[in-house]
């Protein structure tokens, strides 16, 4: 089965409205202003039958130019216009902007529809038909069918009927693959129902009952219920108008230009990358930092165009652009869009959307041209590539990029994969990838912290992790583990009993340093288990300068322990304490503090220390009654920690 809409534009009253009502039997007109005035003021939606049983969507816009606006939220989703020109006024302004606003917007299919035919002499037709082969030249509709039709005498309907059908066919299927997502044209309230959005579903598909989320507020919302031409169905398709049912959102809190999709699908922004072009019909020239109106699917927003590459824009030029909004939305790259003045209201151009979600960039800067190019023309790895880069510091996964960048999610790991390969792309883990630029910023850092840290402490074996976590400021801590992991790897750092170094680094001990070592080692081994209070000893050496970072070096490399803030002891003497308890435990379950101390001749506070210090590392378990030998081997393997 194939979907698609089929709309109408074209100059206020040159029967539009009409011409839908006589191919459907349906008066698009609703509002009352509508037939007071007999004119289209918001968009018209009907359906028509085709013979095979298929059924099209028909979206009709104002022609009015005071309701282009209203116009721009319904052209979006067309597959297939019907630009209507009327035979007794022939091309007029709107005739004019709608054509170039169509071209803009990337429609590619089309059937020229010359109306009123009643109303103007046979010679006439052709005349505004030539008008009209001349208008339309170098444009979509250049060889469009040309169909003259009379509403009131029933000519040329069936014939635009036909012709409707075999355009339709032709159609392209819209892609599934592509995530759900309904742009919001309408919104109202039904009795029993609750709040009601309508638009035209321009990917995926959406079943009953589906949880999906509202952008760019970012909330959930239950769908209950669809509807496709008035008629419910559990599941709608891309390319059909859709009517969805949220029962727990209010009317108020939904406008046009909002849009339904899934979760993570779509990322708000209040910028984006353009291909822009001005339109070859207008005077006017886009100056950098112009203020415009842009739509953008069923939403108009106003903000800035930032020209990247030059001062000013003329008619029929196109460079590469940011817009800058004044309020965040949400876009997909590929998307169409269309800018007018801001005052008079006029269209002037439009174009499409390289990135939806990008950084604010420097305005003549070729890296930036050069990305803009990418964005447009690249290859996937050129785009991963990119995309990676310029979100250098973020730390998304690949599904994320995806989702922000509009990627193809399909080979996505694969060309990650082989950008790896390339040594282009550093893996952080699964899904993570880092670019090397980056990657050789996070080295350098690393190094430079280093190398400060060991020319301020050289007799250290290296900083402290959590010190080292702490001054590469990464939001991150998972992060910033993935990275050191990665130099580990590269050889460039190394990491020993919770400290981390240069991989060349070591301590290299002067004649006066070394004979200290040998002093603190020698004083230690003969206190044994009776060691002196850690300050008094500090306090007795305080006129060596040297003395204490060589003491702290030696607990550095676990040749002292340091039982707690009071206490340290000889490695030697801390493995003879271990060893007594295992004795200990061989004719006794359960040991008591004091039968420890006396085993060992040492006081209470260094037997406390010891034990507190085997609680801390695994080796013992504190009970009740007193401690016990824990049952796996493997703590008793446990490194030492200080």
């Amino acid at each position: 089965m194939k979907y698609g809409i089929i709309g109408t534009a074209g100059h206020v009253d040159h029967g539009k409205t009409c011409l839908i009502q006589a191919l459907t039997g349906m008066d698009t007109d609703r509002l009352k202003e509508e037939k007071k005035r007999g004119i289209t003021i918001e968009l018209g939606f009907a359906w028509m039958d085709f013979p095979d049983g298929e059924r099209v969507g028909i979206v009709d816009v104002p022609g009015h130019e005071k309701f282009v606006k209203n116009m721009l939220a319904g052209v979006g989703g067309m597959d297939l216009v019907m630009l209507v020109v009327a035979a007794d006024e022939g091309i007029m302004p709107q005739t004019v902007e709608h054509l170039d606003i169509l071209t803009t917007l990337g429609i590619r299919q089309g059937i020229i529809v010359i109306t009123k035919t009643d109303l103007a002499d046979p010679e006439l037709v052709e005349l505004v038909e030539e008008d009209i082969r001349e208008l339309t030249e170098g444009t979509f509709l250049e060889n469009a069918p040309v169909i003259p039709v009379s509403v009131y005498r029933n000519q040329g309907l069936d014939q635009l009927k036909e012709t409707l059908y075999q355009m339709y066919q032709k159609l392209p299927d819209h892609k599934e693959t592509r995530a759900f997502r309904l742009p919001v044209d309408r919104v109202f309230t039904l009795k029993g129902f609750g709040t009601v959005v309508t638009g035209t579903l321009l990917g995926g598909k959406i079943k009953k009952e589906q949880e999906a989320f509202l952008y760019p507020e970012n909330v959930p919302v239950k769908i209950r219920s669809i509807q496709v031409h008035e008629q419910g169905v559990e599941t709608a398709h891309a390319g059909q108008r859709v009517a969805l049912n949220l029962p727990d959102r209010k009317k108020e809190e939904i406008s046009r230009g909002d849009v339904i999709a899934f979760k993570n699908s779509m990322y708000p922004s209040m910028m984006a990358d353009v291909s822009l072009t001005v339109l070859r019909h207008t005077e006017r020239v886009v100056k950098n930092g112009s203020r415009v109106h842009i739509y953008h699917g069923t939403k108009e927003l106003l903000g800035k165009v930032i020209l990247l590459d030059r001062e000013e824009l003329k008619a029929g030029e196109t460079c590469y652009a940011q817009l800058r909004l004044e309020e965040y939305t949400v876009m997909e790259k590929g998307d169409r869009f269309v800018i007018r003045f801001y005052s008079p209201a006029e269209t002037i151009g439009g174009g499409c959307i390289l990135d939806a979600c990008p950084r604010k960039h420097k305005r003549k800067d070729q890296k930036v041209l050069e990305a803009c190019r990418i964005k447009e023309k690249g290859t996937g790895e050129e785009l991963l590539e990119t995309s990676i880069l310029e979100h250098r510091g973020c730390f998304y996964s690949l599904e994320e990029l995806a989702g922000r960048n509009s990627l193809d999610r399909s080979g996505l790991k694969n060309t990650a994969a082989k950008l790896a390969e390339k040594g282009i792309l550093v893996c952080l883990e699964e899904g993570l990838y880092i670019h090397r630029d980056e990657m050789d910023f996070y080295r350098r850092k690393t190094e430079r912290i280093l190398d400060d840290f060991h020319k301020a402490c050289p007799l250290k074996e290296g900083m402290g992790i959590e010190e080292l976590r702490s001054r590469m400021k990464l939001e991150n801590s998972r992060i910033t583990d993935e990275i050191l992991e990665v130099l580990k790897k590269q050889k460039i750092i190394k990491e020993e009993n919770g400290c981390v170094s240069k991989k060349r680094f070591k301590v290299v001990l002067k004649e006066d340093e070394d004979a200290m070592i040998q002093e603190i080692l020698a004083h230690y081994l003969e206190s044994g288990f009776a060691p002196l209070a850690t300050e008094l000893y500090l306090k007795e050496h305080r006129s060596q300068k040297k003395f204490k970072p060589v003491f702290t070096s030696l607990l550095n490399k676990k040749s002292l322990i340091r039982l707690d803030e009071q206490y340290c002891i000889h490695r030697d003497y801390y493995e003879r304490g271990k060893e007594a308890f295992r004795e200990m435990a061989q004719k006794k379950e359960i040991i008591a503090l004091g039968e420890y101390r006396d085993y060992l001749g040492c006081s209470r506070k260094v037997a406390v220390a010891l034990l507190e210090h085997f609680d801390k590392n695994g080796f013992t378990r504190k009970t009740e009654e007193g401690r016990i030998l824990k049952e796996s081997s493997s703590a008793e393997c446990k490194e030492v920690k200080a």
